[in-house]
């Protein structure tokens, strides 16, 4: 820890304060905000001494740490007093089932890492409370679940001394839940994959036909060059007009358009 600055204790702010349950409430004593140093991905320990902290959260961070997750458990269960708090921010289930195109399904779900496509170049983590209790559990003595207004929190509490990062990431081996959570997520992800493979290849249709568009403008310009003399009679602009007067092409425009834009929003 020799040469890193400590991250600033603060107050904590209403916004966090105000998920927690009234008995909670910590309105006096330093807190820590772990967001910003999680996400610079400084790896802990922080240089803070133990149990130094009454009340520390994150509420976006755990929702994309697919591999430093239990190094930041440990390390909150050190930093807090003995009647200290941890609120961490989890992932939605409607975020899960935009992602995997399924229905959150609890007894599948355990520490669920998907591709977060679109909309982040950071994975997409997924807790479900039963993994949660198993696996943090054994961190701190207390592991509650709170949902409010569709955001779902872990309160934290009670830490257990000792704990080592590999004790929490160990499978519970006679919970069947562990095999199917772990199946699961080959599952999901094999899915996202084919998604991706489908998208890219109405991507690659999509630039095909304007290849294929422009190829031809640039065949009847080079030979209207040749026809420029003769006025807007020349034999590549008649062409191209009697192409796209034809049945055919006034019948398909309307789903060109359409797979262009459903190719925008996939």
């Amino acid at each position: 820890m020799e040469g890193r600055s400590a991250p600033a204790l603060t107050d904590a702010p209403e916004e966090v304060l105000a998920i927690l349950p009234a008995g909670w409430r910590l309105d006096e004593g330093p807190a820590l905000d772990l967001d910003e140093t999680i996400e610079s991905e400084e790896a802990p320990p922080l240089p803070l001494p133990n149990a130094s902290v009454r009340l520390t959260w994150s509420r976006s961070g755990f929702t994309a740490i697919a591999d430093s997750w239990a190094e930041w458990i440990v390390e909150m269960g050190r930093l807090l007093t003995d009647d200290g708090v941890a609120l961490v921010g989890l992932a939605g289930r409607e975020r899960f089932e935009r992602l995997a195109g399924e229905a959150w399904d609890d007894s599948r779900i355990g520490m669920t890492v998907l591709d977060a496509m679109e909309e982040s170049p950071r994975a997409a983590v997924f807790h479900s409370e039963w993994w949660l209790r198993s696996h943090w559990g054994r961190a701190f003595a207390r592991v509650e679940l709170l949902e409010r207004d569709g955001l779902r929190h872990a309160l934290l509490s009670e830490p257990v001394d000792g704990v080592t990062a590999e004790e929490l990431e160990r499978p519970v081996g006679e919970d069947g839940r562990e095999v199917a959570a772990a199946l699961g997520n080959v599952r999901y992800l094999r899915s996202q994959v084919d998604l991706r493979a489908k998208r890219h290849r109405h991507q690659l249709a999509g630039l095909r036909e304007e290849a294929d568009r422009e190829l031809m403008r640039r065949s009847f310009a080079e030979a209207d060059l040749e026809w420029a003399q003769r006025g807007a009679g020349s034999p590549a602009t008649l062409a191209a007009a009697a192409y796209e007067a034809t049945t055919s092409w006034r019948l398909t425009r309307p789903l060109r358009a359409l797979g262009a834009m459903v190719r925008r929003f996939r």
